[in-house]
């Protein structure tokens, strides 16, 4: 079977590659155990300057995307897609979900979290509050990311930019409340988008490529298709 690469995922292997060159050395560099240029900055001011609103949404979006919390909403975004739009892009966002290991790499550099007094205290860190990459972010845009993908081809014009609406915000609402609420100095939320990035595009092309693969089992085509 012959795989032919569009230009547009040409593009998406460029991103992906420079993304994942930018982790392992962005990795390297956080790795010296300081905080970087810049970041106590940032915090002091984004911890500041950010509406109580916001700071609101990322208290309630915050348990919801925890050990406990994220396989449940994971569980439940499933159902809602298969009721939705049916079984290969549930499959979709299966692998996507499988992605979410990368959180389990959420140590390789044990960073403090920030605190009031915006002190890098180097040699403190407890499991869970702080820790590079932010697992968080990993999980926020390896599955909403792959939603607001599949409702491109499932879901009508109005009811897609919905989601897609949708799915931007509560990425981006994780990325700024990681920092903001001090859960997260800015470096490890960098990771975290750095390193799910290639894995999402990843996911994205292999999707893509799901059912001219299924034709070599015939049986799990009918059940991933069954009106083909």
């Amino acid at each position: 079977m012959q795989i032919r690469i569009s230009k547009i995922e040409k593009l998406w292997f460029l991103i992906a590659i420079v993304a994942l060159f930018a982790a392992v050395i962005f990795s390297i560099v956080v790795s010296n155990n300081d905080a970087l240029w810049g970041e106590v900055g940032l915090s002091k001011w984004m911890h500041d300057k950010t509406p109580t609103p916001i700071d609101f949404l990322g208290d309630v979006l915050d348990p919801v995307i925890t050990d406990v919390g994220a396989p449940l909403l994971f569980l439940f975004l499933l159902l809602a897609c298969y009721h939705s739009w049916g079984r290969l892009p549930t499959i979709g966002l299966a692998m996507a979900g499988s992605m979410t290991a990368l959180t389990r790499i959420s140590d390789i550099v044990e960073r403090p979290a920030p605190n009031h007094d915006f002190l890098y205290k180097t040699g403190i860190y407890h499991f869970g509050d702080g820790g590079y990459p932010s697992g968080h972010i990993v999980y926020a845009i390896m599955i909403f990311g792959m939603i607001a993908y599949l409702s491109n081809a499932n879901s009508a014009l109005r009811k897609r930019r919905a989601i897609q609406f949708s799915m931007l915000a509560l990425i981006f609402l994780n990325i700024w409340t990681r920092i903001s609420e001090l859960h997260h100095w800015p470096g490890d939320v960098l990771g975290g988008i750095l390193i799910s990035t290639p894995a999402l595009l990843l996911t994205i092309w292999i999707y893509g490529r799901l059912p001219r693969i299924m034709l070599k089992s015939p049986k799990l085509h009918r059940f991933v298709f069954p009106d083909a």
